[in-house]
């Protein structure tokens, strides 16, 4: 509780300057859909500059002539989180006030039916590509501000997603540690974790949507960019996104984890059945 009670008082005491006023130019990975997609249409009527950054050529092309007009001087980048030398390529060439990682991959199985091939592409994703790429950044010690996404599913085990939960927890102890070195050594790299919860995006398989109870129960993409943008303005270092799930989280700390694993797997295994 200790690290929402923080963050609680952290945005209540901090008066936030506008994004375009401390921001110039952004890079946003998986910027082909979802919050990703959102976060450029928000970020490009405010910025000068902005790259786009996916590993499908045909979709970023698309996103960037939907944002055609828009205020920022838009570029684009195909790069593949999978791929060791392009990852290394795009770090050492990296110039940017603001690094957004929306970039994220989920397998929904049963744990035990998941092929190590599928697995260890979703920890190279979700875990090893961002440490890889976060290190990387600090070494380099300029100024930057990394944000990076992440998911309720890093602070509550999901049954049927244990792969994709366990990748979010690790990057989220990892990020957690981190901030506070770098704290400790005055870094001009700044590191915020924003925690998500159901959001209307692809990443999850239809039948698992419905029965969540269907995209009613999830946040819009644009909700959720909007609000990235507010907590990027306040320079904040954790954050979970949605009154909703912030209230869940609070309430998940007063019940036994063993409870709160046994309802998830209730609900999450009907979509398994589908």
């Amino acid at each position: 509780m200790a690290v929402e009670v923080f963050y609680l008082i952290e945005i209540w005491y901090t008066r936030a300057m506008k994004i375009e006023d401390t921001i110039k130019k952004a890079i946003i990975l998986g910027a082909i859909g979802g919050i990703g997609r959102q976060l450029a249409k928000e970020l490009a009527r405010r910025l000068d500059y902005l790259v786009l950054v996916g590993r499908d050529a045909d979709k970023l092309s698309q996103v960037q002539e939907e944002l055609t007009g828009s205020k920022a001087q838009l570029s684009i980048l195909t790069l593949d989180m999978l791929d060791q030398m392009a990852l290394e390529a795009f770090v050492e060439n990296l110039d940017a006030d603001l690094l957004v990682n929306c970039a994220g991959l989920a397998y929904f199985s049963r744990g035990s039916d998941l092929d190590s091939a599928s697995e260890q592409d979703l920890w190279q994703v979700n875990y090893h590509s961002p440490v890889h790429l976060i290190k990387k950044l600090v070494q380099k010690n300029q100024k930057i501000q990394l944000v990076q996404l992440s998911s309720l599913a890093a602070l509550y085990p999901h049954p049927y997603l244990a792969a994709y939960s366990s990748s979010k927890a690790a990057l989220q102890t990892y990020t957690l540690a981190l901030q506070e070195e770098l704290s400790q050594l005055d870094s001009p790299v700044q590191l915020g974790l924003y925690i998500l919860g159901p959001v209307q995006t692809g990443i999850f398989p239809p039948k698992l949507v419905e029965a969540l109870g269907g995209s009613r129960l999830q946040m819009k993409p644009e909700k959720v960019a909007q609000q990235l943008i507010r907590f990027i303005e306040r320079d904040t270092s954790y954050a979970v996104i949605g009154l909703r799930y912030r209230l869940l989280v609070l309430l998940g700390r007063l019940l036994p984890q063993r409870w709160i694993i046994r309802l998830l797997a209730r609900y999450l295994r009907k979509g398994l059945n589908r």
